[in-house]
């Protein structure tokens, strides 16, 4: 016997070696092909599930995008029409001040007269106005807060964690 293993025979047509002197080599050869076919085939679908996740978050890139597009279009709105509010709350703060400080000023002055009614009339009047305006810069204030954005960040989160999103209240 020779140290060396015997090489399987050549087919010299093909240039390949055969294995057909091998006992169940015609065998081996079918399950080989069957195999790199099936192979091919899983290679395939999980290529086309690769993509079709890479399009799903291509997408989910995109809607974020045009929503934070958007959402910035509406904030800028609201900083104007806060800074609107801002300038009207000046001019009633200076108002409210100067009614509390008459008023303040009238009662030390007339003790028990009914003139205080009238400008207490006056004050609460500002100060009604004043909430107001406040109770509207609160609501311009919480847009400027981006919250459908983050809503949708958070979506996305929980989503890539595994979490299910929780269902949004419109």
């Amino acid at each position: 016997m020779s140290p060396l293993p015997e090489e399987p025979a050549r087919d010299s047509a093909a240039g390949e070696y055969g294995h057909a002197a091998e006992p169940g080599g015609g065998a081996n050869e079918q399950a080989r092909a069957s195999d790199t076919a099936s192979g091919g085939a899983g290679l395939e679908a999980e290529l086309r599930n690769w993509q079709a996740l890479l399009q799903q978050a291509l997408e989910a890139g995109n809607q974020f995008s045009r929503l934070l597009v958007l959402e910035l279009q509406l904030a800028v709105g609201d900083v104007g029409r806060l800074a609107l509010v801002v300038l009207a709350v000046v001019p009633l703060l200076i108002f409210t001040w100067l009614g509390l400080s008459v008023l303040l000023a009238w009662w030390a002055y007339a003790a028990l007269e009914s003139v205080a009614l009238g400008l207490m009339a006056f004050t609460a009047l500002q100060v009604s106005a004043l909430l107001l305006l406040w109770l509207a810069a609160r609501r311009y204030a919480r847009s400027l807060a981006l919250p459908a954005t983050r809503r949708q960040l958070r979506a996305i989160m929980e989503t890539g964690n595994g979490n299910k999103p929780q269902a949004e209240n419109p």
